[in-house]
């Protein structure tokens, strides 16, 4: 499948269906966030690495460092370290500094 890039983000479709897609913000000429990775859960696992290796060859050429949000993609980059890429300081994926999921708790008028 072929990667569609866009400015912010990085596609994979199949007959104008959404696969898979990465999203990231340009914070600066130097730094980038990679903010989120979605993969429908009938696609292989193998496009969210197929989109980070992408993102990585594209942070790469623009010779920025990156922060990365996603916890799949924390996940991807501690097996595969990528010290010249990743910027200092990153938000750790596991353990009792992790970020947590946020409880969202909606409230109807009927309460």
């Amino acid at each position: 499948m072929a990667i569609s890039e866009a400015p912010g983000a990085l596609t994979s479709a199949t007959n104008g269906q959404l696969n898979a897609s990465l999203h990231y913000l340009v914070l600066s000429p130097q730094q980038w966030v990679l903010e989120q990775i979605f993969v429908r859960p009938e696609q292989p696992v193998s496009l969210a690495v197929d989109l980070i290796k992408r993102f990585t060859s594209l942070a790469q050429a623009a010779q920025v460092t990156v922060k990365v949000l996603d916890p799949y993609a924390k996940r991807y980059f501690a097996q595969h370290p990528a010290p010249d890429l990743l910027a200092a300081h990153q938000l750790p994926v596991s353990g009792p500094h992790a970020v947590q999921p946020v409880d969202l708790n909606y409230h109807t008028e009927e309460e």
